[in-house]
């Protein structure tokens, strides 16, 4: 199964989706084009080709659009209703609130794959410790 948490696991993953986080919760704009974004956050992402890409990969947090050209939204501004004919900033405690759980979910992520790394070495260990013993014994042998 292909958890889109490991996305979290990207180098650089998660300084690009605080970036787009940011940048879609106070933008005046609360939909932005791929342009918009390169724009705004002064090139491509580091985890990915395209901002739409880091977007589509944290359905946690985005949302992207199927036709237009603004298609990137924080999913949380997004459902806000419109007031004069804009949807409204996000509060900042909010805002800082969506940072702490990317935050929270890349180190949740990255403790889950250093679990498995201690299981494989744990792992490699028995068998290399099986294997020596077998050695042994059958040099011993008579």
């Amino acid at each position: 199964m292909n958890r889109p948490l490991k996305a979290y696991l990207k180098d650089r993953r998660l300084a690009d989706v605080l970036a787009l986080i940011q940048v879609l919760a106070l933008d005046k704009s609360a939909h932005r084009s791929e342009a918009g974004l390169q724009e705004e956050l002064q090139g491509i992402p580091s985890s990915a080709s395209e901002w739409s890409d880091v977007a589509r990969e944290h359905p946690e947090f985005f949302r992207v659009g199927i036709r237009g050209t603004h298609v990137v939204s924080l999913t949380s501004r997004h459902v806000l209703p419109e007031e004069d004919g804009k949807r409204p900033y996000l509060p900042p405690e909010f805002t800082y609130k969506l940072i702490q759980t990317a935050i929270e979910l890349h180190d949740r992520e990255l403790r889950r794959a250093e679990r498995w790394n201690f299981l494989i070495a744990a792992l490699i260990a028995m068998v290399t410790s099986v294997g020596v013993t077998l050695i042994t014994i059958y040099i011993k042998k008579p």
